[in-house]
């Protein structure tokens, strides 16, 4: 008695799904709005906006124009100096006698030449163009870490597309099958249950393509996001929908990580550059030579024009040398502690080298996976469109049951969905191979 009392309960709760999906439809349309360009957008045309639009890359760019500065400036520290100087001394109590006048005028114009600074001012010169070359090498992973993020928010919109499109040939295909339903259950050929088994069915279908429509708002928002526009933005883009198989080997794929990774390049920058703070740590200790040369003007007037007590005219050249030769051991200190500042970097370079092996190797096993995934799911959607097609015969003609037909459109949706997965994810994976190498360009 209850199975009977559920039978209307069942069909009340059908109708309010169905109500809930149509309203959440038209939700999901207002989630976005049109491109009012209505462009195209091909994969290198967005990964070109985005690199051009990104505060990642302007940081970056900025931080590189601030180390060409700081380099310019570390280089004219070879450079000779120029000094001008004019002083005004009033002494009331002044005592010729003594070579002291009452108002006493001086100016100077001086140069002064480093000569000898234990190595600090060309090493400042090398560690600035360490830095410059360093900031270039962030900026390159910048780079290819924004072309990964749209190659796969692209790929991803893409596929979410299909898996939409799949989900409302299922919807269709399960409407005509209801539709089949209700003719046979009025003809008296089926029973109840078959019917309502067919609008469960349906349902779910409906269900399954509110979740691809979000999924699809989610990449779309994705993508608008990386390429700086609003995320509700619709946006029309180029299927990339070949299969090319990939040569890459491994042996190869470790090469060119080892040769191309701008972390590798930086970690190596990192050494060099803590042997040139080693330098620069004992530069103090060792000794420093300068030569300077002095114009000095003195008088009792502000042009100084004439002194009582002397020439007018003062010229001095002058040689100096000076060594901190004892500092308690400091020097002896602060040496080791760069030593060791130096080999704590070359231990983090082995760990990001062996990181970067996870990291292709990791990529290049997707790889494998999802060219094979292809091959797999293409011969899978055959035999399901088969599958399908049989049982869809077998049940018009009334040898088949609900059921047969309704598994049979399950199987032909998921081998459907798989095959765009897999065909979607092998491009993503081969993104992130390259990615991985540090070859990914635009």
């Amino acid at each position: 008695m209850k199975r009977f009392v559920s039978i209307p309960l069942l069909v009340v709760l059908l109708l309010c799904v169905l109500a809930r999906l149509t309203l959440a439809a038209d939700q999901n349309k207002q989630l976005t709005t049109a491109d009012p360009s209505g462009k195209i957008f091909s994969l290198s045309e967005c990964v070109a906006i985005a690199l051009d639009t990104s505060p990642q890359i302007l940081y970056s760019q900025a931080d590189i124009i601030q180390k060409q500065y700081s380099l310019e400036s570390s280089k004219k520290n070879l450079y000779p100096s120029f000094f001008f100087d004019y002083g005004y001394r009033y002494t009331p109590d002044a005592y010729e006698p003594y070579g002291v006048i009452e108002n006493y005028y001086n100016y100077s114009f001086s140069i002064e030449q480093p000569i000898y600074r234990g190595r600090s001012l060309v090493t400042g010169v090398e560690l600035g163009e360490l830095d410059l070359e360093s900031s270039k090498a962030s900026m390159a992973q910048t780079q290819n870490d924004i072309i990964l993020a749209v190659h796969e928010a692209y790929y991803n919109l893409l596929k979410t597309r299909k898996f939409e499109e799949v989900a409302i040939q299922s919807v269709e295909e399960r409407k005509a099958h209801l539709k089949d339903a209700e003719a046979f259950y009025k003809a008296g050929l089926i029973p109840k249950n078959d019917m309502l088994q067919s609008e469960v069915q349906l349902s779910g279908a409906q269900i399954e393509l509110l979740r691809a429509k979000n999924l699809s708002t989610m990449a779309l928002a994705q993508l608008n996001t990386l390429l700086r526009r609003p995320v509700e933005t619709q946006i029309e883009v180029e299927d990339v929908f070949k299969y090319e198989p990939s040569e890459i080997s491994w042996e190869l794929a470790v090469q060119q990580a080892k040769k191309y990774r701008p972390e590798l390049r930086q970690s190596e920058i990192a050494i060099e550059q803590a042997d040139k703070n080693i330098i620069l740590t004992r530069a103090p200790y060792l000794p420093a030579v300068s030569v300077s040369a002095t114009y000095l003007k003195q008088g009792d007037n502000f042009i100084a024009q004439e002194y009582p007590f002397g020439p007018t005219e003062v010229k001095t050249a002058l040689a100096t040398l000076e060594w901190r030769f004892w500092a308690w051991g400091q020097s002896k200190d602060e040496m080791a502690a760069a030593r060791y500042n130096k080999k704590k970097i070359q231990e983090n370079q082995s760990e990001l080298l062996d990181n970067i092996t996870l990291q292709v190797r990791g990529a290049y096993v997707d790889t494998l996976e999802a060219a094979y995934n292809i091959g797999v799911t293409e011969k899978a959607i055959e035999s399901a469109e088969e599958d399908f097609r049989i049982n869809q015969s077998r049940y018009k003609a009334q040898l088949g049951t609900t059921t047969n037909v309704l598994d049979a459109q399950t199987r032909l949706t998921r081998a459907k969905i798989e095959y765009f997965n897999a065909l979607y994810n092998y491009r993503i994976s081969l993104m992130r191979l390259a990615w991985s190498t540090g070859t990914l360009t635009l």
